[in-house]
């Protein structure tokens, strides 16, 4: 049976930062973008704190839109920075629409918030999969990179995994209700464990609903700069 060919993400790139024509919304914020996914993400899930557990052998992220792949660089930086020597992550993020690598180069070459992530970069970009939908997974050494092409509904029920954290990332609820529906919703708490976090840049009504009908217990917290507010929570 032939892979499903996926449609690559129809972009504009403006300064290093693209911008999806489909939903009409950026990847991330021209500014500050890498200190607000720190903030969003890798802080809301206090992964500095969990990494340096002296107890911790094997750590599990999953996520929802991985775009440029700038929350993976961000989180395999605060990995090496704060993880034990021997234990192991693995990022396993889910993507309909990716990027080509010749839109990624791009990306990469002309935004400066990428030149931290040189090697990283290099790694990915020589591993990265073809657009066609399914389950590759990338080496990094101490840190597995799985990618999941295609719905993340379809791809997070076919890929079985146990989340100890979650990046609910993507375009906003508004542009892309797909990727916040009650089956994804329903499929990352089957997915997740007693203790289980999630963190986002949102806090949509809908959104905080959603998770709780599943067994998330949620908080609104401070939003990063002018942003009022944004979901934290846990599986309780």
């Amino acid at each position: 049976m032939l892979a499903k060919r996926l449609n690559c993400a129809d972009v504009v790139i403006t300064a290093g930062v693209p911008k999806s024509r489909q939903f009409d919304d950026i990847y991330f914020s021209p500014v500050d973008g890498a200190a607000e996914s720190v903030y969003n993400f890798i802080d809301g899930n206090a992964l500095a704190t969990r990494f340096q557990q002296s107890s911790l052998n094997r750590f599990t992220i999953a996520e929802t839109g991985f775009g440029t792949g700038l929350n993976f660089f961000l989180t395999l930086a605060c990995w090496h920075k704060y993880a034990p020597d021997k234990a192991c992550l693995h990022f396993i993020s889910v993507e309909k629409y990716p990027l080509t690598t010749e839109q990624l180069r791009k990306i990469y070459a002309d935004n400066p918030c990428y030149s931290e992530f040189f090697d990283a970069i290099n790694q990915l970009l020589g591993q990265y999969p073809r657009l066609e939908a399914g389950c590759y997974h990338l080496d990094f050494g101490s840190v597995r990179l799985t990618l999941l092409f295609g719905d993340a509904s379809e791809q997070f029920k076919r890929y079985d995994f146990t989340a100890d954290a979650w990046f609910l990332d993507g375009f906003a609820p508004s542009k892309n209700p797909d990727m916040w529906s009650p089956d994804v919703f329903d499929i990352i708490a089957k997915r997740s464990r007693l203790g289980t976090t999630f963190a986002t840049f949102t806090a949509a009504s809908a959104i905080r609903k959603g998770l709780q009908a599943t067994g998330f217990t949620v908080r609104k917290a401070k939003g990063f700069g002018s942003k009022r507010e944004r979901l934290l929570g846990h599986i309780a």
